[in-house]
């Protein structure tokens, strides 16, 4: 018997199982390969330095007397993130400030896919008033504390894969001045990613 008269002798009721076992496999292959695909974490890139993307005169004025600027970097499942600390002193007037500027970069995970919107990387606050900015692709600030006793503004941003966060605490300063303090910076590391 031949290869040609093996498949003439078939039935069609095997001709019909062999068609279905055929697509179900093959189904569960792009179904699996999709669920693989999709689920799968993947690290991104580290993020630049953060203290470079910031020029030294503004954490002059922010957090003056700061000493050396502290770094800090971490990561996630699917996220790298890097930050730069300006701790200041209190001057002769009463004013003081302290600056951090962090960035983290998203890649995929958790079926989310590098997107610091998809990733909820906004992080808006939520017991807070939130205030949004024209900073990005979203911007979010609020602020936290007393005008009397220091004031402490935290900013996020997202644009493409980065979330910039800027936390910028203050005394001595009104709250308008601490707000233009804070988007200025996140502006300046933005135009730098």
């Amino acid at each position: 018997m031949t290869a040609a008269s093996t498949v003439t002798a078939m039935k069609p009721v095997d001709v019909a199982r062999v068609a279905v076992l055929a697509v179900c496999v093959l189904a569960a292959g792009v179904f699996g390969g999709w669920q693989g695909w999709r689920t799968a974490t993947v690290a991104p890139p580290a993020p630049p330095p953060v203290c470079p993307l910031v020029r030294p005169e503004i954490f002059t004025l922010l957090a003056p007397g700061h000493g050396p600027l502290r770094t800090e970097q971490g990561q996630a499942p699917g996220e790298r993130w890097n930050y730069c600390i300006a701790e200041g002193e209190t001057g002769a007037d009463g004013r003081r400030g302290e600056l951090a500027v962090g960035v983290t970069r998203y890649g995929r995970s958790g079926g989310r896919g590098p997107s610091c919107l998809a990733r909820d990387g906004l992080r808006p606050a939520l017991n807070r008033q939130n205030h949004p900015v024209a900073l990005g692709d979203a911007a979010v600030y609020w602020l936290e504390g007393s005008p009397d006793t220091g004031r402490v503004l935290r900013l996020t941003a997202c644009s493409g894969t980065y979330r910039v966060a800027v936390e910028y605490a203050a005394t001595g300063i009104g709250d308008a001045a601490i707000v233009e303090a804070a988007v200025a910076v996140g502006q300046e590391v933005l135009a730098k990613l």
